[in-house]
């Protein structure tokens, strides 16, 4: 079988945590709690993380499909230097900030999500997996060519294969 990567679990996981981060501090400042602080906190590192986490980084194999509108926010995860690309930087920090979030119910969910994805991103820096751009080529006249190939336009059974394949039996005979 073939080596687990990571790094893209943990950024589909933080990308979600960082949502569930935001609305609940959204929920609670609105909703006027008592400890609001931490609200506005969450509001403030939903949005954080939530920047850092979009641009999707590179597969180690195979190929990857950029996200829309990727290539806004990936300059800004590559001038943050060694804080963006590694690991190691992300357990730290996705830790820290996913400790506040408990103080407020609310926060709990998005809180304990975030620690989750730390923790998947400790195994991704263990793996010694890191953060590299996914950057797709763009040819001229076309508006987004994909790394990955297109999905089958007709459900099972695709009878334009078989009736090359059966081609090609007729002309080998």
């Amino acid at each position: 079988m073939g080596k687990t990567e990571w790094a893209m679990w943990a950024n589909e996981q933080a990308v979600a945590s960082s949502i569930v981060v935001f609305i609940g501090g959204v929920l609670s400042w609105i909703g006027k709690f008592k400890r609001w602080q931490i609200a506005i906190y969450a509001v403030v590192a939903g949005i954080l993380i939530f920047l850092i986490e979009y641009p999707r980084g590179k597969r180690q194999k195979g190929r990857t499909k950029e996200r829309i509108a990727q290539r806004l926010l990936t300059p800004v995860v590559q001038s943050l230097g060694p804080f963006g690309r590694n690991y190691y930087v992300r357990f730290v920090f996705y830790l820290g900030l996913s400790i506040p979030c408990g103080f407020l119910l609310s926060t709990l969910l998005g809180g304990a999500c975030l620690c989750i994805s730390s923790i998947i991103y400790l195994g991704a820096a263990l793996a010694g997996e890191e953060w590299k751009p996914c950057i797709v080529s763009y040819e001229a006249g076309q508006e987004n060519v994909s790394t990955l190939p297109d999905a089958p336009n007709q459900p099972p059974p695709r009878l334009h294969q078989v009736t090359r394949s059966t081609e090609n039996l007729y002309e080998n005979a």
